[in-house]
């Protein structure tokens, strides 16, 4: 498929808002709203736009503390996979190359939180170590 300067216009604005109404897409692109939202159809149809989602303020949630966790593993098994997926504080697991096996992107309240869910992982099948990075401060979450 191939994306016209229309297209990637209308990909920046949804990325940046997708709350944003068809009829402030079409000002943008100079095109009728009926015309936008055909254009948006296309592009989630042709799989450009994989999802609409929301973006939480995970602090007000109670989830103050981001972190990334690497699993180390001699091997990949079907079932480290499904635990590893199971668990709700994981938001992003990621197959990586080098002395990790994966990278985690997890969630808690707090620290004490964390360490209990570091132990919770260790105790998956599979997961020989972890390594976890605590984030102090996001400075740029596009």
């Amino acid at each position: 498929m191939t994306l016209d300067p229309i297209d990637l216009q209308l990909i920046d604005a949804v990325q940046r808002n997708a709350a944003q109404r068809l009829e402030d897409l079409g000002r943008l692109v100079q095109l009728a709203p009926s015309s936008v939202h055909d254009r948006l159809r296309r592009l989630e149809r042709d799989g450009v736009i994989r999802r609409w989602t929301v973006t939480l303020d995970a602090a007000a949630l109670g989830l103050g503390v981001l972190a990334y966790v690497g699993v180390r593993s001699s091997r990949t098994c079907a079932s480290m996979l499904e635990g590893l997926a199971a668990v709700p504080e994981v938001e992003e697991m990621h197959s990586v190359a080098g002395e990790l096996c994966f990278l985690l992107k997890v969630r808690v309240a707090d620290t004490n939180a964390l360490l209990g869910l570091i132990e919770r992982l260790r105790d998956i099948e599979g997961v020989e170590q972890t390594q976890t990075t605590v984030v102090l401060k996001t400075q740029l979450d596009r």
